[in-house]
């Protein structure tokens, strides 16, 4: 058997660097490919401005943003949503995870049988299998976007 020279040992590093660049843009690609719903076809804005909200019964309106799968398999969907004060909300246990952007007002987080406050700028978690609600706190309308990951978001 040969002695490997300085340029053999070059010469291979070189093509094993190339054949796993190649082997890291095909994994991203699997991954990419793997997203699904509105979340297919690689990155992308979701403007907002042209999406019609739908008025609830209780007087709260919801504006969905988007629902689909992560490359990772998770699925996830977004939607921003406005509470007017003295809207009657149903307490109700996800099959998921919350994060609750509070964007205008105050948000009062009922999670079993507890109450907090969360104003704007505040992130609220509820975790996977809580039974909660939130409102308004007042004094007035209440904006906030929840963005539900995994399970049946």
């Amino acid at each position: 058997m040969s002695e490997m020279t300085r340029r053999d040992v070059l010469v291979g590093g070189a093509a094993m660097v190339v054949a796993g660049g190649r082997s890291v843009r095909a994994q991203e690609s699997v991954a990419a490919d793997k997203a699904a719903g509105d979340l297919a076809g690689g990155p992308k804005v979701f403007a907002l401005g042209g999406v019609a909200a739908t008025r609830n019964p209780n007087g709260s309106s919801r504006k969905g943003v988007l629902k689909g799968k992560l490359a990772t398999g998770e699925t996830v969907s977004m939607h921003e949503s406005w509470s007017p004060v003295g809207a009657e909300v149903k307490v109700h246990k996800i099959l998921h995870s919350e994060l609750i952007v509070v964007m205008e007002g105050a948000l009062e987080y009922e999670h079993e049988g507890k109450f907090e406050k969360a104003e704007a700028g505040d992130v609220v978690y509820v975790p996977y299998g809580t039974t909660h609600a939130v409102r308004s706190a007042g004094p007035g309308v209440a904006r906030f976007m929840v963005v539900a990951v995994g399970g049946d978001a």
